[in-house]
């Protein structure tokens, strides 16, 4: 606001603080030149806190002049109004409030003598704000509140120290990483709500842990030639990301790096990335197809578990590993190509994959960690490489090479009874699990384990018999099994698991009555005899 008062124009304070000019967000202020001494203590603590603001600091008066005031209200995000007696009585505060009021700006008075009249014509405007007080002792404390509530995407905080940009409080929606910073540091951008794009740079060459996790509105990353290394959740739950380029080709990508970016639907990684960390996709939940690099050699832990939309995959011909979980929870994922360099399935690899049918087993594997398979509700056969010297498959069920290990009993085998082989030794973790044709499995005295949830929820079978060789039943080994009517456990059996019979409300345990089986139903209220 503009006064030329010949009488306190010496006394006015000149104002060194820099007035914004750019097109980020800011709050206008408007006051009166005679309160130039308290209104520029208080600009500064706001200017502490990293506030972009605009204010006038000429003496300029005219029809010029008023219009740029006008326009500089109109797009400000908030009006924090100085008030005083002098600046009611001067023709520009006015005329700033009702524009500030008409554009539905947001208006934080502050009040810098406790003798202020508001004239009528304002009264309607002012009398009903929130205000504080600016002059009282203990008026700082309030102050400091007011500043607290100021739109965060007016601030313009980036804090950096010896090339390291350390925290963030802009909240503006398009930021560039200044010239000179080498690393992002750890939760650098973290929560950043407002924040849409960010240009990273040709000199930022790591991107911390958390570095930009919680950023709800990004909606691109770009991650240029520079950047060699992404840290753990540093893109974790920006769930407005729709796209992703890594231009790298040596990056590492560090885990749950991109984790739950619920509407990643692009990736577009360099081809000659020779690994994808644990979880670095886990959640993508909109990822429906992905072109993974020639030269990947790992998948690992999780990468592209609960990747709900995922329909296929080409794993690329130098992949070794699929590590454990990898596909877990993919639901929607029908077709997988394995090349012939794989040597590992890790645990749970492919759980969950409920629409996957029919699964081949390169020659070259030599490991499959436990319940690869488990819950492929629609999986109707394993092949394996005849070729293969590390296991096989037997009418699609999945046994290591000498067949003393049953590993997976595909659940859409169309048959209402198996016998398992005389040569197996170990029913393995999950091998039935959910099998629901099944109305009976018969068990040769061979085996001398049952694995953990080997026949969980096998929803048919009514009766189990165990022969006198088995020595270990494993946690819920025959949970869920609903139908389950009378289970048969030899003398032999020591080893028992954790919840083998949950949900299994309608079983009778035969076993001796002093034996280990007899205990174990005695503490856990099942019931039994001889």
């Amino acid at each position: 606001m503009q006064e030329t008062n010949a009488q306190w124009q010496d006394d006015f304070v000149k104002m060194d603080l820099n007035s914004y000019e750019g097109n980020e967000p800011y709050i206008f202020i408007s006051y009166s030149h005679r309160d130039s001494q308290e209104v520029y203590r208080i600009l500064k603590m706001i200017d502490r806190e990293k506030f972009r603001f605009w204010y006038d600091d000429t003496m300029e008066i005219g029809e010029d002049f008023r219009e740029e005031l006008r326009v500089r209200i109109e797009n400000c995000s908030a009006f924090l109004l100085f008030l005083s007696n002098s600046a009611l009585q001067s023709k520009y505060c006015g005329m700033e409030i009702i524009t500030a009021y008409k554009n539905n700006k947001k208006i934080y008075p502050i009040y810098l003598s406790d003798d202020v009249e508001i004239p009528p014509a304002l009264k309607m405007i002012l009398e009903n704000l929130q205000h504080v007080k600016g002059v009282n002792a203990g008026s700082d404390k309030y102050i400091q509140k007011l500043i607290s509530g100021l739109p965060i995407e007016t601030m313009r905080s980036l804090e950096v120290e010896d090339g390291v940009l350390l925290k963030c409080k802009d909240g503006s929606n398009h930021l560039s990483v200044p010239s000179g910073v080498k690393v992002i540091g750890e939760g650098a951008f973290k929560n950043c709500v407002k924040l849409e794009k960010l240009d990273i740079g040709d000199e930022v060459q790591e991107l911390r842990k958390e570095a930009c996790r919680g950023c709800k509105e990004l909606e691109y990353v770009y991650l240029p030639q520079n950047v060699r290394k992404v840290g753990e959740s540093a893109f974790r739950d920006c769930i407005s990301l729709t796209k992703l380029v890594v231009e790298n080709d040596d990056i590492e990508l560090g885990e749950r790096a991109f984790e739950n970016c619920a509407n990643l639907v692009d990736v577009s990684l360099n081809d000659e990335m020779t690994e994808i960390y644990g979880g670095v996709f886990n959640s993508c939940k909109a990822l429906v197809d992905i072109k993974l690099p020639k030269k990947l050699t790992i998948l690992g832990e999780s990468s592209f578990a609960d990747c709900a939309s995922l329909k296929s995959i080409d794993i690329p011909q130098f992949v070794t590993k699929i590590d454990d979980m990898v596909f877990n929870g993919c639901v929607e994922l029908e077709n997988i190509d394995m090349k012939n360099n794989i040597t590992k399935i890790g645990k749970n690899a492919f759980k969950d994959c409920k629409s996957l049918k029919s699964i081949t087993i390169p020659m070259s594997v030599t490991n499959i960690g436990s319940g690869p398979f488990r819950g492929c509700g629609k999986l109707e056969s394993i092949l394996v490489d005849p070729k293969n010297k590390w296991f096989k498959s037997l009418d699609g069920v999945l046994f290591n090479k000498n067949k003393s290990t049953l590993i997976c009993y595909p659940c859409q085998i169309d048959a209402t009874t198996y016998e398992v082989p005389d040569s197996v030794t170990v029913i393995s973790d999950w091998a039935f699990c959910e099998c629901s044709h099944l109305q009976s499995v018969t068990i040769p005295d061979s085996v001398v384990e049952i694995g953990e949830g080997a026949f969980y929820a096998c929803t048919s079978i009514e009766e189990i018999v165990l022969p006198d060789s088995v020595n270990k039943i494993d946690d819920t080994a025959f949970r869920g099994c609903t139908s389950l009517k009378k289970v048969v456990i030899p003398d032999s059996v020591h080893d028992f698991g954790w919840g083998l019979f949950n949900g299994c409300e309608g079983v009778t345990i035969v076993c001796s009555d002093n034996s280990d089986a007899a205990r174990y139903c005695d503490i856990r209220d099942i019931p039994h005899h001889a």
